[in-house]
This record gives C-alpha cells, sequence and structure tokens, in this order.
C-alpha cells in the first residue's frame, strides 16, 4: 500500500467529482459531396464482393470480410433511395451461387479473372472490390485508487495519510486503412478508386474508480466492432463520393483550455453562437499564442461558420503546437481531403 497526503486526497476528491473540469462541446458536421460526373447509365448494375481482411490483433476476418461488403451495400442503397439514382445491386447470395469463391483473396484489391467472371454470371456491369487492413494494438499498465474509506478518515480528522491500491488500466489503439475500386466488370478496367489513409482511433482506460478500485477492461470498452465499422465507413464515404452523391459526417469534441474567454467560446459552442464563441477564442489566442485547445475551437467556429481556409489554417497552428492530438491531424486532413 502507498500512502498519499490528506490535501492530496481532496484535490483528488475535486478531481473526481467533476468540479475542476474545463467545458467540453461535441460539435457535428454534415457535408453533401457530390461527384465531378455521374455514374454512367451502363455501369449502373453493381456486385459487391466480399472484402479482403487482413491485420493484426483481435478481431474475427471472416465476419469483417462480409460485414464490410454488407456496408457497402448498404451504403449504396441508402445513395440510390435519397438520390433517386437507378442503381442495381446484385444480391450477394446470387453471386456465390454463380461462382464459388475459391479463394478469398482474389476478392480484394488485385486484378481477378475470377471477380470479372462470377460478376458477369451474376449479370453485373461493374463490380466493387475492396480491401481492410485492420490493427488492434492492447497495452496494459499499473495505475492507483483510493481506499474511500480512509481517504475520508484521513481528511476530516482520522489521520494524516490515506491508503491507495494498486490496479490494471488497459488502452486500445484501433487503425484502419481501406482501399475501394469500382471496375469495369467485363474488361476489369477502375472506373474509381480510394485508398484512405489509415485512420485511428484510441480508446484509453478512464482512471480507476475512486471509490470502487475498479479496473477498466476489454468488456467495459466501446463495442470494438462499431469502432471498426466507422473508421471503414468514413473512408467508404470518400470512395463513394467519386461517383455518387454522398454525405460526410464528423463529430469533434472541444475542450476548453485554462483560459477564461477559452471557457466562454466553448459554452458559446454548446449553444451553438458560433460567431461568439470565435470571438471568444481569438480573445484567449491573442495573449496564449500556443493554447492548441483555443486554436482547435476556433477552427471549429469557423469550419461551423463556413470560412473553410480560416478553419484549416487554425487546425494546422493546433497540430504544430500538440501534434500528438489525433483529432487535429484529423481535422486538417478532412478540410484537405474536400478542398
Amino acid at each position: 500500500m502507498k500512502r498519499m497526503s490528506a490535501l492530496a486526497v481532496l484535490c483528488a476528491l475535486a478531481a473526481a467529482s467533476g468540479c475542476s473540469k474545463s467545458p467540453v462541446a461535441m460539435v457535428d458536421f454534415t457535408y453533401h459531396l457530390s461527384p465531378k460526373s455521374p455514374l454512367s447509365e451502363q455501369y449502373m448494375r453493381i456486385a459487391v464482393r466480399n472484402t479482403r481482411i487482413e491485420g493484426t490483433g483481435e478481431f474475427d476476418q471472416k465476419k469483417w470480410s462480409e460485414m464490410a461488403a454488407d456496408m457497402i451495400q448498404h451504403n449504396l442503397e441508402r445513395a440510390s433511395e435519397e438520390h433517386n439514382i437507378p442503381l442495381k445491386l446484385v444480391d450477394r447470395e446470387h453471386m456465390k451461387m454463380a461462382v464459388e469463391e475459391k479463394d478469398m483473396a482474389a476478392a480484394g484489391i488485385t486484378d481477378s479473372g475470377d471477380d470479372v467472371a462470377s460478376s458477369a454470371l451474376a449479370g453485373a456491369a461493374a463490380i466493387i472490390t475492396s480491401k481492410v487492413t485492420i490493427k488492434i494494438d492492447k497495452q496494459k499498465g499499473k495505475g492507483r485508487t483510493v481506499d474511500a474509506f480512509s481517504a475520508f478518515g484521513s481528511a476530516w480528522g482520522g489521520g494524516g495519510s490515506v491508503n491507495t491500491t494498486e490496479v490494471e488500466k488497459e488502452s486500445r489503439n484501433i487503425t484502419v486503412q481501406c482501399q475501394f475500386q469500382l471496375k469495369d466488370a467485363g474488361s476489369n478496367e477502375v472506373i474509381a478508386s480510394h485508398s484512405g489513409k489509415p485512420s485511428q482511433y484510441h480508446n484509453k482506460a478512464k482512471r480507476p474508480g475512486f471509490f470502487m478500485g475498479s479496473s477498466k477492461t476489454e468488456a467495459d470498452m466501446e463495442p470494438r466492432d462499431q469502432i471498426i465499422g466507422a473508421l471503414i465507413e468514413k473512408q467508404l464515404h470518400h470512395f463513394m463520393a467519386k461517383f455518387v452523391p454522398t454525405e460526410l459526417e464528423a463529430e469533434c469534441e472541444v475542450e476548453a483550455s485554462s483560459h477564461d474567454m477559452s471557457k466562454e467560446a466553448v459554452s458559446a459552442l454548446v449553444v451553438d453562437d458560433y460567431e461568439t464563441a470565435l470571438h471568444k477564442f481569438k480573445m484567449a489566442i491573442a495573449e496564449e499564442p500556443t493554447d492548441h485547445k483555443s486554436l482547435f475551437g476556433a477552427g471549429v467556429a469557423c469550419e461551423k461558420l463556413k470560412h473553410m481556409d480560416e478553419a484549416l489554417k487554425y487546425y494546422k497552428m493546433a497540430r504544430s503546437y500538440d501534434a500528438k492530438e489525433a483529432k487535429y491531424t484529423e481535422a486538417v486532413e478532412r478540410l484537405s481531403d474536400m478542398s
């Protein structure tokens, strides 16, 4: 058991109660993307092959081969319905009946006679092939939690120190990279393609429970499949936007810095007052030019106000002061991809 002072316990209690936390705003973006030229009528009948899955870590490759293809097909069906596009998607069970899938690797981003033959037999004019690489890296460490009863006893006259207990913590990095191709089913010529940059999600274990001394385990984390699916879908929309109208959605968490103007700016974001938020973020930045949280917040406010060049400038500045913050890089890439 490690000992800590009663003053430290009181500070920990204050932090646990949330009183010392900076305000946070969740901001959503939705962009409607359209292709430079519409998909030719000759390619309206499309076959979606099961996805080639590669990677490391604990996930079911066979399951994801089918789930990723289902996701592609579902998003195409939705785009067809919402934008009145006469797409006809070949049922994948029909594809399996047309030609036995002998080698799943042939469904990836490779020239494959089997793909072309099975698509032609199923009556498809075009085929979508895909490859998804998933890497899951789990890391375990140690943390400390406070014995609540001794904490209260020490803080209120029962002694000068309290006990802490070592508990396990766990964090997980999930990285997903996707490649998609839309090909002519007769000639195998590529009509549209997209090779996405690696997208990463970092799920860090929360601080061990103060009163219960609990550790955050795999079962308590956000569902792994939902995280993988969200990362795949984000890259899928960039691919689809090359031949059908689609929507790109993003969510940003904006946290205030210690500056009072930054806190007021985040509060303005919460109520969708983007002009006020931007003004107050700028005031915070004027006094603290390296305040990356306020710089990022200013970028978010500018993006909501459709000041895209200014938003990108703020995002790049925030990243220059904290290159390890993934959401800064993601914001830069999002706006760079749309420019």
